[in-house]
């Protein structure tokens, strides 16, 4: 489903659009012309789902060549493996994050509590897989001819990144789990889930005046993101949470 001039829309479960697995978060693929980068692995239960809908997207897997993860829970980054092994993607996440990924560990990435509450079934599975770039802050990485400054968000988790990239004089940001359409968020009772991070986060990003906003679940919005952006910040200046996706 492509959404805009150069994202296309691959893998959305239950909290977003169901064009593939319900445990998926939301998947793109950003065309840089000469290569692609999919951002976000979804969970890596039936992925042969997303590889379709690129394909029907118009965007062959043979011209991705990234794999760009905003973190490293599962729904977001356990199909990381698949891509790696089947297609050679070369994986970028934050320096924090790459060796929970690596050693595909099941308390840092929050797998053991979230299977406790019941968000995953038992028998999930989160492959470990190895990291080509770990990036930080203020970082660039390069697709096709477009090039993306890392922007880390931590609150939901930490390990959190976003991709920011500008065309045409307005800026665009995939944003993994950090802030959703209506100023939501996602703060859940694990380990590294923070409060103060996410307000400092929401703060960091209503100084961008972001355009458009590709969120991990949920609607992406192609205008005045950062109106939603400001109503969480708001939130936050008042000493109170955004309500929760």
């Amino acid at each position: 489903m492509r959404i805009s001039e150069r994202v296309s829309l691959v893998g959305s479960g239950a909290l977003g659009f169901q064009i593939s697995d319900p445990l998926d978060c939301n998947v793109f693929i950003l065309d840089g012309g000469a290569e692609c980068a999919l951002v976000d692995a979804g969970s890596g239960v039936e992925p042969e789902r997303i590889v379709e809908n690129a394909e029907r997207s118009g965007v062959p897997m043979e011209r991705v060549k990234h794999l760009l993860l905003t973190h490293v829970h599962g729904d977001h980054a356990a199909g990381a493996r698949f891509f790696h092994d089947r297609f050679g993607l070369a994986v970028t996440c934050s320096a924090e994050a790459a060796p929970w990924l690596e050693r595909g560990d099941m308390e840092t990435t929050s797998l053991d509590a979230a299977k406790a509450a019941g968000i995953y079934p038992q028998d999930f599975v989160f492959d470990p897989c190895p990291v080509r770039t770990p990036v930080r802050e203020n970082d660039v990485v390069r697709v096709g001819h477009l090039e993306l400054r890392v922007i880390e968000t931590p609150g939901h988790s930490r390990g959190h990144v976003g991709y920011l990239w500008t065309q045409d004089g307005s800026s665009s940001l995939f944003s993994g789990d950090s802030i959703f359409a209506g100023g939501r968020v996602v703060l859940q009772n694990i380990w590294d889930c923070s409060i103060q991070d996410y307000a400092d986060t929401a703060r960091k990003l209503n100084g961008l005046r972001l355009e458009r906003l590709y969120p991990g679940h949920g609607p992406f919005l192609l205008s005045q993101a950062y109106r939603h952006i400001e109503q969480a910040h708001a939130r936050f200046e008042d000493l109170g949470v955004p309500p929760n996706l």
